[in-house]
């Protein structure tokens, strides 16, 4: 099976992220992604990555504050 697709979220200042979680659907993987809607468990920030077939990097950056910072 081929996983074209990857989401990852990371809490603060983590070196790796605490969940990643990979995909072969496109669709599913943007569902994933959409998903996330607040910073969850984390201090300060949540960030959340959606790795594409072809390289390419999207982020939410989810603020404590509220704010969110798209990417």
């Amino acid at each position: 099976m081929d996983y074209e697709y990857l989401v990852t979220c990371q809490y603060d200042y983590e070196e790796s992220p605490h969940w990643k979680e990979r995909y072969e659907s496109e669709f599913d993987a943007w569902k994933s992604f959409f998903s996330f809607t607040d910073w969850g468990m984390a201090n300060e920030y949540s960030t959340v990555n959606i790795y594409t077939h072809t390289g390419k990097c999207y982020t939410k950056i989810f603020y404590r504050d509220g704010r969110v910072v798209t990417r």
